[in-house]
């Protein structure tokens, strides 16, 4: 009962405030990005640096450059030291070698380092539907089989494909700031302080907070949503994520807000943790480009899960991912309640 009677002064809190109108101005102003500002088609296709090595250079163009291949972003390169230091440049690039001869031929891809296996492997099968290969030989390649592995990604317009995007940023960067904001108001008027002497439980008090961000990431979703893919995209996923989030980000900032009084000294590390929560935004759009670092980051499993409820068509695998974040939520959460038990004892 204490956590509902929380829960309701912290929604009246946030509506003083102006938290849901702030959410409602979000939700124009995205809307009005994603349907006027930002265009539906925009190229993120990696360029191709094309090396032949082959016995008669005549194969890669009478055998290679089929219609689908000959419309990708490609360069040729006249040796492999060449091809290695223009990549050393091109974040967004690999690299093909040809050899053999007509009768016989073959080939080899250069990557970045950074890709996936996954991805190294739909690239593969990539090369030899595309450039015109046919062959009997068992040994021309091992390409293991990925089930999925194709999906519908390129039918989602490029305006759209920020849905997720601002989805996150709403739940996550703007609803960190919020809470830093009035962990430090209540800070001001001793509000922590007074609620150790009442028989609440910390828990309680930091759980109003994550209902309260919950819901306004709830109402944002609900809204911001529809105008942009109306009712095609799995709701009761969607929802479920919005509010896993929510607490993820919002027990994430307490945690932090605990070591500082105002705004004006934590916004150094306010600007970091956005911009390291930001990071999964790079393999979002460069999906060869999922090294460890960056998919450690719990914003990760949560861009992803956000991708696969607003486009089901994607082959994005929303479960597993949704355990991790509830798991990273919890520790956080609880994670939260220790660092300001503590604080308070200490001060």
């Amino acid at each position: 009962m204490r956590l509902l009677t929380n829960t309701k002064k912290e929604l009246k809190i946030g509506w003083r405030n102006y938290y849901f109108l702030l959410v409602f101005g979000l939700i124009v102003g995205y809307y009005l990005l994603v349907t006027f500002l930002v265009p539906e088609n925009l190229s993120l296709n990696p360029e191709i640096f094309l090396l032949n090595e082959a016995e008669n250079g005549d194969i890669v163009n009478e055998n290679f450059l089929t219609e689908e291949l000959e419309g990708e972003n490609i360069i040729f390169v006249d040796s492999r030291k060449e091809l290695e230091e223009i990549m050393n440049r091109r974040f967004n690039s690999f690299g093909i070698v040809i050899k053999g001869t007509a009768e016989n031929p073959s080939f080899e891809i250069v990557f970045q380092g950074h890709e996936s296996q996954e991805t190294r492997e739909l690239l593969k099968l990539s090369v030899i539907n595309n450039m015109g290969i046919t062959t009997s030989s068992e040994n021309f390649y091992n390409v293991r089989t990925i089930e999925n592995e194709m999906s519908d990604d390129e039918s989602i317009p490029f305006n759209k494909s920020l849905l997720p995007i601002l989805l996150m940023s709403e739940a996550i960067m703007m609803g960190m700031i919020l809470v830093f904001s009035m962990v430090f108001e209540e800070k001001s008027q001793g509000t922590i302080i007074a609620y150790r002497v009442t028989p609440g439980k910390i828990w309680e008090y930091f759980g109003s907070k994550v209902l309260l961000f919950a819901i306004l990431g709830f109402l944002f979703a609900l809204t911001f949503t529809p105008l942009i893919v109306g009712l095609n995209a799995n709701y009761g996923e969607l929802l479920i994520i919005i509010i896993v989030g929510s607490f993820l980000s919002t027990s994430v900032a307490l945690i932090f807000a605990s070591f500082y009084d105002n705004l004006s000294q934590s916004f150094v590390t306010i600007v970091i943790l956005n911009l390291i929560f930001g990071l999964p935004m790079i393999s979002y759009y460069i999906e060869g480009f999922s090294p460890w670092y960056i998919k450690i980051i719990p914003t990760y499993s949560l861009l992803f899960s956000l991708k696969g409820a607003v486009f089901p068509v994607s082959n994005v695998q929303v479960q597993p991912a949704l355990w991790i974040i509830v798991i990273e939520s919890i520790v956080a959460f609880l994670l939260a309640v220790m660092v300001y038990k503590q604080r308070v004892k200490t001060n």
